[in-house]
This record gives C-alpha cells, structure tokens and sequence, in this order.
C-alpha cells in the first residue's frame, strides 16, 4: 500500500524525526550542514530536548500530539538554525538524545570511529580516494579489499576457464572472434 508520509514517524512528518538545516559555519563557507534526530522514544525526546534548551519549557505539547507537529518541527528547525552543526554535535555528543551530525562523504571516511573499524579503504589507482570496505565482517566470508575497476573483457579467459570450459575450445573460440579477450589497463 502507500504510505502517508505526512503522518508516519519514520519519513519525517514528526519533529523528533528529522534532518535539521544548521548555521553555516564560518570554517566552511558556502556549505549547507545538517543534524539528524530520531528520537522516537520517549527517554530519547527528553534528552533531545534538554539539549535543545527547552527541557525547562512550560506549555510544550505531548511528542505524540500530532496536530503539533509542524509547529514543533518549525520551532526545533529555527533553534537548529542558531548554532552550527558542530557546535550541536558537540552539545549532543555522549548523549541519548538520537541527534548526530550528518556527515560529507569524507568526514564519514576519517571519522576517528569509521577508522578505527576499517569502514573504508583506499580505492585502487586513485591516490587520496577512499570506499567503503566489506562489512559486515564475517569470519568465514570476510569479503576483500577494494580492488581495480576490471577492464571488460579483460578476463574473458579466465572466467570461461573457471566455469570449466575446456582451454581448446576457449582458444578456438578467441581465435573466430566469437570472443574477445582485451589486455589489462596499466592505470
């Protein structure tokens, strides 16, 4: 069926749910940063809005009443908008609060936490470029380093032979054209 993205938690319609626009920091010019929060739970919420300063707040709504929930999201979007998103993941930071900075391709790779597991790896050929490694990490199928991009064609032979082609008839077929069999880049 459809889901009504208006009412449903999980696609942003509440304000506990959400991707908040953040200052631009002067350090980053002409850069947009976001927060994410999906403080669904009601412990989480709490603590989501102690960071947010409005803990203390008289007349705030349930989390759950949802005819608030575009007033809420409004409100929480202009106080995300007073700070920079490091300066929140920083108020947020040990915290239950289900709010994190959302982070460029590059700060994902060098995050002291992606680093520490292995969570990218240096791309083949392109020096300074990083990819995502295997995960998860299985001991028995652990999946292998990023690799060269394959040049078509380039292991036609291989891959016949170790489906178990017979090499004559591989060589043969090479031979009329049938198949084509392109020398590795040097890149």
């Amino acid at each position: 069926g459809h889901m009504d993205a208006e009412n449903f938690i999980l696609v942003q319609a509440s304000h506990f749910c959400e991707a908040y626009l953040c200052k631009e920091d002067p350090k980053k010019p002409g850069t947009q940063q976001y927060m994410s929060v999906q403080a669904i739970e009601p412990q989480f919420y709490k603590v989501l809005l102690k960071g947010l300063n409005l803990d203390k707040e008289q007349g705030l709504p349930a989390q759950y009443d949802r005819t608030a929930w575009p007033w809420m999201k409004a409100r929480f979007a202009s106080i995300f908008a007073t700070k920079t998103r490091d300066e929140w993941a920083e108020i947020f930071y040990g915290t239950d609060a289900c709010a994190v900075p959302v982070l460029n391709y590059m700060e994902a790779a060098t995050h002291p936490h992606n680093v520490a597991r292995g969570s990218f790896a240096p791309t083949p050929g392109k020096a300074g470029a990083l990819e995502p490694a295997p995960a998860p990490k299985l001991s028995r199928t652990p999946g292998s380093a990023p690799r060269r991009n394959p040049t078509p064609g380039g292991d036609t032979s291989k891959v016949l032979l170790d489906y178990g082609f017979p090499s004559a008839e591989v060589k043969d077929l090479l031979g009329k054209g049938a198949l084509v069999e392109v020398s590795q880049s040097k890149l």
